[in-house]
């Protein structure tokens, strides 16, 4: 007589976090009802696979979320973000993050999200051809600035990282020296000296360079 056993599936450990409870509360509700899915709670992070971000706007605080949920998870972490608007710069942070994919918000329902949690979990990802023509644009602009300059990666100190990664969200010197306790005097020596040392032309490639080269 055939086994009529139900095929087992995998299950992926997901977290949902979101700008506000309606919206995280529906999403979750809707992803736990498929068995493929293990909703766990935000102070589990650590045993998810992926991590589905819903927010109007993509701001520094979520990008350093992320930048947090990867160094929990040890890089293994895959991120959905669904968002009205990124940019270049953020895009290029959340991809260095583990984001594969990103939604347009205006256009994406449950079911979309789902996909894409789904095929992040196969690690494959959904996102819009003009974002991805844009990340791989300044990818290859990334390099070709670092073979025209001869840089290689060099040790930095832990304040002109963390200064960097401030850097890179889109901080500017006085919200830098609030988050971090110091001067703004300070803060702009450490960034003059670190572009000086680094032989970089100013903030923006001092945070591209940062980014190819694993700094960040």
């Amino acid at each position: 007589m055939p086994d009529h056993t139900d095929e087992v599936r995998p299950v992926l450990g997901l977290v949902v976090q979101a700008d506000d409870h309606l919206t995280q509360e529906g999403t979750a509700a809707f992803l736990d009802a498929d068995d493929r899915v293990k909703l766990l709670r935000a102070d589990e992070l650590a045993d998810a696979d992926v991590l589905v971000v819903l927010t109007t706007e993509v701001t520094g605080e979520m990008l350093s979320m992320m930048s947090r949920a990867s160094h929990t998870t040890g890089g293994r972490i895959r991120i959905v973000l669904v968002a009205d608007h990124i940019s270049e710069q953020q895009l290029a942070l959340a991809v260095h993050h583990g984001l594969v994919s990103f939604l347009v918000r205006s256009y994406t329902t449950f079911r979309h999200i789902a996909a894409a949690v789904l095929e992040a979990h196969q690690g494959r990802s959904m996102v819009p051809p003009a974002l991805l023509g844009m990340l791989l644009d300044r990818m290859r602009t990334m390099q070709r600035d670092e073979a025209a300059t001869g840089l290689l990666p060099v040790k930095l100190s832990q304040r002109e990282i963390e200064v960097l990664r401030l850097l890179a969200e889109g901080l500017d010197t006085v919200e830098i020296a609030n988050n971090l306790s110091y001067s703004e005097r300070l803060i702009k020596s450490v960034i003059q000296s670190t572009i000086k040392r680094l032989g970089l032309r100013n903030r923006t490639h001092a945070v591209a360079f940062a980014i190819r080269t694993g700094i960040l």
